[in-house]
């Protein structure tokens, strides 16, 4: 084994962003968009777990990370992504269980 061997081999397979019950692969560079929480905490992803996180995290936002544009498309796209959006059995009813577009929806038809 090669140096350089051995430092795939210590790589994540996928982004800091992904969350360990997230099955989906990553989708482009792994530090494309950074994740800052809203206690300082900070987490490079890939565009399809960094907007998955965010969705998933109340008062986050992104910044730019390696890609440009990265940070709005993320940002736009959790928008319509639902919290933890890879548990399908749950059932939805509560407004923090909707994605941000679906709750403003839901909050325009109760008034």
């Amino acid at each position: 084994m090669t140096a350089s061997d051995r430092g795939r081999a210590t790589e994540p397979s996928r982004c800091v962003a992904a969350h360990s019950e997230d099955p989906t692969n990553c989708a482009g560079p792994r530090d494309a968009v950074i994740v800052l929480d809203s206690h300082g905490g900070r987490a490079a992803g890939c565009e399809r777990h960094a907007a998955r996180l965010l969705a998933s995290l109340d008062g986050a936002h992104v910044e730019p990370g390696s890609v440009p544009g990265a940070a709005t498309r993320a940002f736009r796209a959790a928008e319509s992504i639902r919290p933890f959006c890879w548990h399908t059995n749950t059932p939805r009813t509560e407004s923090s269980q909707l994605s941000r577009a679906e709750d403003r929806v839901a909050r325009n038809h109760r008034h």
